[in-house]
């Protein structure tokens, strides 16, 4: 029986895994085609899985303009991308968060930029995931634990979801082992080959190339 797995990429997680990437093996990965990514990981879960809806999490970082210009455009010319290949995508927002550090002799403030909403978002959508009846196989993309107690949840409230994990490279994590069904790695050279065509074009026939600072 043909199983349809939804899969939900932790976009930051995976950007860093690109940085990486590029950092020890000198592959420019960031244009990265997520619905291939994920397509080309259903053989690991079985014969029988097909690829289902993919949604895409991330947020844009308006807060890096100032010191890298072009820094939200590249973003969502990558976004509308993914877009014309069928991923949905899911923007969370960064927040400013002031820290204050005192001493004796000296006060110092610094503000620094979170990401917020994405860990949340994608933890709901495992749990609506495994709710809804036409969606028996959900796929997380992300080695980040913040995410082990939505498939605890899962495992509580519909124990019948099959559950899996794809680490993006250098992001393998132990903790999801005892509450999936499966757990995988990517391979650096899986991103190097994996990537969108240049350009892309979305429906309409509009051509999205790739930004030239990539």
């Amino acid at each position: 029986m043909s199983t349809s797995v939804r899969f939900l990429v932790d976009g930051f997680n995976v950007y860093h895994a690109i940085r990486e990437v590029e950092r020890r093996q000198g592959h420019d990965c960031h244009w990265l085609d997520i619905r291939g990514l994920c397509a080309s990981a259903l053989q690991l879960i079985g014969p029988q899985a097909h690829l289902g809806e993919v949604h895409y999490f991330s947020a844009l970082a308006h807060h890096l303009e100032r010191s890298k210009p072009g820094t939200v455009g590249r973003h969502q010319q990558y976004l509308e991308a993914l877009r014309a290949t069928g991923v949905v995508i899911h923007l969370g927002a960064f927040k400013p968060k002031d820290i204050r550090y005192r001493s004796e002799t000296c006060r110092v403030q610094l503000r620094r930029h979170e990401e917020k909403e994405t860990d949340v978002a994608i933890a709901a959508m495992v749990i609506e995931s495994a709710l809804a009846d036409e969606c028996p196989a959900v796929c997380v993309v992300s080695g980040d634990t913040d995410l082990v107690p939505a498939f605890r949840t899962v495992q509580r409230v519909r124990p019948s979801t099959r559950l899996y994990s794809l680490f993006p490279p250098y992001r393998a994590n132990r903790a999801f082992r005892p509450h999936v069904d499966g757990d995988f790695k990517v391979a650096p050279t899986r991103l190097r080959d994996t990537l969108l065509p240049d350009p892309v074009v979305d429906s309409e026939g509009r051509p999205i190339t790739k930004p030239t600072a990539w």
